[in-house]
């Protein structure tokens, strides 16, 4: 695996909730384990995600409030992939600095950037609502009112399973063997021989089939600001079983 571990900074933009605290949510493990030290001294906490496709680690960096993202060290910087930005949806003050925040993620290039909250407002009156939020940024729900259809990842099961979904930068794809053993009868080789050129073929018609698939991701993205978060779910689930028939299941 690769040594150069992906930097996720989780942002605590409300001095109420320690970026820390954010970070044991996602982990599920005492705060003293799986520590890495960073740049000048910092303390980042190692995060192991493993799913049917790969496996890899990453590193939940804390930055609070208090701190202005222009200071972050440039060694923490160049190893970014990720943000977490935790808010306070019912201090509308914060939607002044969320184009800040919006244009930071953009102009570093960060694919995966996610605004957390306890739980959004319905009115504009009583705080900053979904569509507010999501004009910059994709936001989630840590402690949702909301009931959620049966099967759906709601509030930290949410975000964790938006992180296994992400390809970061050092993954480690999972492989299943499809060779045959040599069978000991001086054929061996050409068993293997044979196995090679079927999985590499196997290999092109499932990169074919990917880049179809993200070809019409890319294309469709720009389209979804406006639908309602249902509505993205409900797409979601569609590409989310056209991979699944991509994939195939070879258990």
């Amino acid at each position: 695996m690769d040594s150069r571990k992906p930097i996720v900074l989780v942002v605590s933009t409300d001095a109420n909730v320690e970026p820390e605290s954010l970070i044991a949510k996602v982990r599920k493990i005492p705060t003293e384990e799986s520590q890495q030290v960073l740049s000048e001294g910092r303390i980042g906490y190692r995060y192991h995600i493993r799913t049917k496709y790969y496996e890899t680690d990453v590193v939940l960096c804390p930055w609070k409030s208090t701190e202005d993202l222009c200071d972050l060290p440039e060694a923490i910087l160049t190893q970014m992939d990720g943000i977490l930005i935790y808010f306070d949806a019912r201090d509308r003050t914060f939607l002044d600095k969320l184009p800040d925040y919006g244009c930071f993620v953009t102009d570093t290039g960060i694919e995966f950037g996610i605004l957390l909250c306890s739980e959004l407002q319905e009115e504009s009156d009583k705080g900053i609502t979904y569509q507010e939020a999501k004009k910059y940024l994709d936001v989630i729900e840590l402690e949702p009112s909301a009931e959620t259809e049966d099967g759906e990842a709601a509030g930290v099961d949410e975000l964790v399973q938006a992180m296994h979904n992400f390809i970061w930068s050092n993954v480690d794809m999972s492989k299943k063997s499809a060779g045959a053993e040599t069978s000991g009868d001086g054929q061996g080789g050409n068993v293997e021989e044979s196995a090679a050129a079927e999985d590499e073929l196997r290999i092109e018609e499932e990169l074919a089939g990917f880049e179809k698939l993200l070809t019409q991701v890319m294309q469709f993205r720009p389209n979804t600001n406006s639908w309602t978060r249902n509505e993205r779910l409900a797409y979601a689930q569609e590409f989310a079983e056209i991979f699944d028939d991509l994939i195939g299941d070879e258990d």
